[in-house]
């Protein structure tokens, strides 16, 4: 048997095998958010800085692929059947997920405070496994949802342990975004870098939305991929000192047990 081509993937889109039209696709099915069940061909075009026109095509050919729906009354589209297949598929063979559950609730109940599982998602994370008391503070996201990376102690933990070549590229990616907040939120993110360096978990307080602080951990796992965990909820419930003594050391401490069911199999 042959040998198996390795192919490398920091060319990114410059690369004569990137094709534009599926990855211009895929941002027409990533403009749809949580709690958003339709969106016009001009909204579309308006996340995703595409021409309208070329919306139109892409529309088209994913509903004709199960991948949108079309509204006849109102002409707006929806998120089809062959893209809910696609995530339960994904979310039913991530291992990890099912694996962290219960350590995940156990911590959730202790501090009546929400514990969620994400993976990177172009410039957010998105929630995978979501764990929250019955507290009515808890916070309330839930699977599906997407949180910025750059702001949130999630995402800095999932930037603390990539790969440093990714980090880079991501970092780009960021600062792009970003524009004029770029120093600030540089800044936030080398300090949860800090952070987890020094004490395995990051945190955050009031930076993504004024009442919301966390914490934040991450696994690498050997692929490269990486999962990153966060114990959240309303800052006036869960300051600063009882993040970094209490619930930032036990966030660590469940992360790193995970760590075993990670280096011995592929979750």
């Amino acid at each position: 048997m042959g040998r198996t081509r390795q192919i490398d993937f920091e060319e990114g889109a410059d690369s004569r095998r990137f094709v534009t039209a599926l990855a211009r696709g895929l941002d027409v099915l990533a403009a749809f958010q949580v709690d958003e069940k339709w969106l016009s061909n001009t909204e579309i075009a308006a996340r995703t800085g595409l021409p309208k026109p070329t919306v139109v095509r892409l529309a088209y050919t994913l509903c004709v692929q199960g991948y949108l729906r079309h509204s006849r009354e109102s002409g707006k589209y929806a998120l089809g059947d062959s893209v809910a297949a696609l995530g339960i598929t994904m979310v039913s063979n991530l291992k990890l997920r099912r694996i962290a559950r219960p350590y995940m609730q156990d911590l959730a109940d202790r501090y009546d405070i929400s514990v969620s599982l994400g993976i990177r998602h172009a410039l957010s994370v998105l929630y995978v496994e979501n764990c929250r008391s019955g507290a009515p503070l808890s916070l309330g996201l839930d699977i599906g949802s997407r949180i910025p990376i750059a702001d949130t102690a999630m995402g800095h933990a999932l930037l603390a342990v990539m790969e440093p070549k990714e980090r880079e590229r991501l970092l780009t990616e960021i600062r792009q975004a970003e524009g004029e907040r770029w120093p600030q939120a540089r800044q936030a993110i080398e300090d949860g870098r800090a952070q987890w360096q020094a004490r395995g978990f990051t945190v955050v307080v009031r930076d993504w939305q004024t009442d919301i602080s966390g914490v934040g951990a991450a696994i690498r796992q050997p692929d490269g991929r990486v999962v990153t965990f966060n114990a959240g909820g309303q800052a006036s419930k869960f300051p600063r000192e009882l993040l970094e003594q209490e619930i930032g050391p036990q966030l660590a401490r469940m992360v790193k047990g995970l760590e075993s069911f990670v280096r011995s199999e592929d979750v």
